[in-house]
């Protein structure tokens, strides 16, 4: 440990390790393989760094999103620690030079996305070198119940079990399943497993019914001075919303995969440098996105997963001071989340996909504490926070509780009565419902033909359908019809649990064909989002 700590002073410039680092780290130079689950904040990427720092040798580091590589890569060079990168960003030249600097020795970190792991230049490349240890970041993108990423995260365990390396996984976001699917997917061997508290006590949680207008939003946002984040389900909600509220006067931007690299690129730029900005994005905004000031998280739609909220939530307050949590839901699509699916017992990741749904379900609906609830999904006890929407007021939070109670009865018989009668669920529950109006005004244009692309998409769609069909025993129509698949195409939704999935059988299938290609550099590059 006196050795580790003068390299965390002279090259990292910390005078002591962060809470649950040292541990993890002394696994690692031990040559154990390890899993952390961290919380945002808790310094994960020292992990594998002060390792590589720490012996000779490379360390490989699985990484999703070309930005933060870049950002690592460029405080890796102030610290003096060199380090080389390989993704789909680069010229000809760049990523020659990134393999020269593995093969010569002359480096000891490398960054690479999975796509790029899983290409045999690569897998010789590093078979050829002495490779000292292999992490894995964002590690819950291994798990089937983990974040819905890229599949190629899924086959880092095959390429672990090549390089013969001990094994690092470090994931912010990882409940009891999706630890367990990273243990069976990832290692081996049985990890050491490390895992810190998830409490956020500076975050306030608020669950509302989805109501029409932008009044609930609008209402939660204030005056505009705050910066904050407002996620969408859809690329196309998120472009209406945001000009929306930016008729109204708060400066609001959209961020998706569909805009262009450059608009995506100055829209960040500005939610950095600009107080005040509202940032409405789908899931494609935020990781590795680190702004200490951002004071509330909007949820407009539902995310698909606790896992999925918890992570989304994060991106607040990192500073540690106070930040507003809101998420609006709509009751019938908690019913759709509830309804037990027809699944074949081995179909694991069906059966998973269905359990962390309906678990953000129960976290909509609970009359206990919210954050209680949310930390009871990650196996952790905890007491109540004294500061969500059902702690606030003392005695005046009963009718709340209560309220919430009800709503979750309701919903769940609704569920239980669509599954029994085998139909689509028409009314969550027996309470009046909001007129039925769309949440924002609605500037669609008419349906326009199919490009080359979305041909090429169609197609990869029909294929994946009638794979579905033959496993399942079932005509293609039941898994989805062919105008089904085309209205998916031309939506491109951004999760599973968008309406437009409602009657597809397995939609993180489809989902994961329909995400080919977005990402955060530019078109076409499958590093990331």
């Amino acid at each position: 440990m006196p050795d580790a700590q003068q390299l965390l002073r002279s090259i990292f410039g910390f005078a002591d390790f962060l809470p649950g680092q040292w541990e993890v780290i002394e696994a690692v130079l031990a040559g154990r393989d390890a899993l952390a689950v961290m919380p945002t904040g808790s310094g994960k990427s020292l992990l594998y760094q002060l390792p590589a720092a720490a012996e000779p040798g490379l360390v490989v580091v699985a990484s999703p999103l070309i930005a933060l590589m870049r950002d690592q890569l460029r405080a890796l060079e102030d610290k003096g620690l060199p380090a080389v990168a390989l993704h789909s960003g680069q010229d000809e030249a760049e990523a020659l030079a990134a393999f020269e600097a593995v093969s010569s020795g002359r480096t000891r970190l490398l960054y690479a996305a999975p796509e790029r792991l899983a290409t045999e230049g690569a897998q010789n490349l590093l078979r050829k070198n002495r490779v000292r240890l292999f992490a894995v970041d964002e590690a819950h993108c291994v798990s089937h119940w983990g974040h819905d990423f890229r599949p190629d995260y899924r086959g880092l365990g095959e390429i672990a079990k090549k390089l013969g390396a001990p094994v690092l996984a470090v994931t912010a976001t990882a409940g009891p399943r999706t630890r367990d699917d990273i243990r069976r997917n990832l290692f081996a061997r049985e990890p050491d497993v490390f895992i810190r508290s998830f409490a956020r006590p500076n975050l306030s949680l608020s669950f509302r019914r989805k109501r029409a207008g932008l009044r609930q939003i609008v209402d939660f946002i204030g005056r505009g001075q705050e910066s904050g984040i407002v996620y969408c389900n859809s690329r196309r909600m998120a472009d209406l919303l945001a000009a929306d509220l930016a008729r109204l006067g708060l400066d609001a931007l959209p961020y998706h995969a569909g805009l262009d690299a450059y608009t995506r690129s100055a829209h960040q730029d500005a939610f950095f440098a600009r107080k005040g900005v509202v940032m409405v994005a789908t899931i494609a905004f935020g990781m590795g996105v680190d702004k200490p000031d951002v004071r509330f998280v909007i949820h407009a739609d539902i995310p698909s997963s606790i896992e999925g909220y918890y992570q989304e939530i994060g991106r607040a307050g990192r500073d540690g001071a106070p930040a507003r949590m809101l998420a609006l839901f709509d009751p019938r699509d908690l019913a759709l989340r509830w309804r037990t699916p027809d699944l074949p017992e081995e179909n694991e990741a069906a059966a998973g996909d269905y359990a962390r749904r309906k678990a953000m379900a129960r976290l909509c609906v609970t009359p206990a504490c919210r954050f209680q609830t949310l930390l009871a999904e990650f196996g952790e006890a905890s007491a109540p926070c004294g500061k969500c929407d059902h702690c606030r007021g003392g005695p005046l939070a009963w009718p709340r509780r209560a309220q919430a109670a009800a709503m979750g009865w309701r919903v769940a018989a609704e569920s239980r009565l669509a599954h029994a009668m085998g139909e689509g669920i028409e009314e969550a529950a027996a309470e009046p419902a909001p007129p039925e109006e769309p949440l924002f005004e609605s500037t669609a244009t008419p349906e326009h033909p199919l490009t080359v692309a979305d041909m090429r998409l169609l197609k990869a769609l029909l294929a994946e359908r009638l794979r579905i069909a033959k496993r399942l025993g079932v005509p293609p129509r039941a898994v989805a019809s062919e105008e089904k698949l085309r209205t998916l195409v031309l939506a491109r939704p951004d999760r599973a649990d968008d309406p437009l999935f409602a009657d597809v059988r397995e939609p993180a299938a489809f989902l994961a064909l329909i995400e080919t290609g977005y990402d955060v550099a530019g078109p076409g590059d499958p590093d990331s989002r």
